[in-house]
């Protein structure tokens, strides 16, 4: 091996080295990096399969029940689309550890194999142009003092319980949040109604955690267009069917140092 091709390998080893530690965070923070643009090929949302719907504007799907398995219901105030279509949300959502490990057990097995809690985002944005979608905020909670409504995460917490939540709370330990926040001008995927767009890798393992433990989601999205946006945890996908930041990193520095490569042979 010429010592140009050596100089070059070791410069390609040490790029995937700095794309890779720059795209991976602490634990608990949730970056852009963080927030994966889902492949063409990956489109689904889980149509056919049981979706657990967490913030919705479809009534028909907020039950988020299949067989013995009935989750909490979800939260379908976020906007709908068509002319009455709002430009923001500020909405909440809460379950338990417990709810999430028998929704995972549901949908795929192992029992105990889904170790990333993964949200997938459908923007179904519309108009023309690209719109600034701007996830604004992002915030898991666990195990919070008190919550406005007094909702019951060990019942099965209504839509309106979910609803009138509004973000209000008090206690708790913050488990994951996004940072900076806001992440925005999230592009549409154009995946399509009923896709999913985007992935948005926590960093939390719901089987860590006590089965009776609370957790509760706060979103903010601002500066939508015209569309019926959803949040909700995929029964078809799993979080290895998506790349992970890691990876999408590694795809890039690869592709960086092949092309010096090829530059420094000539």
């Amino acid at each position: 091996m010429s010592r140009s091709i050596q100089s070059s390998t070791a410069l390609a080893v040490a790029l995937a080295a700095t794309v890779v530690g720059a795209t991976s965070v602490r634990a608990g923070t949730i970056t852009t990096a963080n927030i994966v643009p889902i492949p063409q090929h990956l489109t689904g949302s889980g149509n056919g399969t049981l979706d657990l719907r967490m913030f919705t504007f479809s009534g028909s799907e907020i039950q988020n029940a299949a067989g013995a398995f009935n989750g909490d219901n979800g939260n379908n105030t976020v906007p709908q689309g068509g002319g009455t279509d709002t430009s923001s949300f500020i909405e909440s959502y809460v379950t338990t550890a417990g709810e999430l490990k028998a929704y995972y057990n549901l949908n795929f097995s192992p029992a105990g194999s889904i170790h990333n809690l993964v949200l997938f985002l459908d923007l179904n944005e519309t108009g023309g142009g690209i719109p600034n979608n701007t996830l604004g905020k992002l915030d898991i909670v666990l195990n919070p003092t008190t919550i406005q409504g007094n909702p019951n995460p060990n019942g099965d917490v209504a839509s309106s319980m979910q609803a009138a939540i509004n973000q209000i709370y008090s206690g708790g330990l913050t488990i994951a949040n996004l940072n900076p926040q806001p992440a925005a001008n999230l592009p549409v995927n154009s995946q399509g109604a009923g896709f999913a767009d985007y992935a948005i890798f926590t960093g939390i393992d719901p089987f860590s955690l006590n089965d009776a433990d609370v957790l509760l989601f706060n979103v903010s999205m601002s500066t939508l267009n015209n569309g019926a946006e959803e949040i909700f945890l995929s029964g078809l996908y799993a979080p290895s069917d998506i790349p992970e930041p890691s990876s999408l990193g590694l795809l890039a520095a690869g592709g960086m140092a092949l092309a010096l490569r090829r530059r420094l042979r000539r």
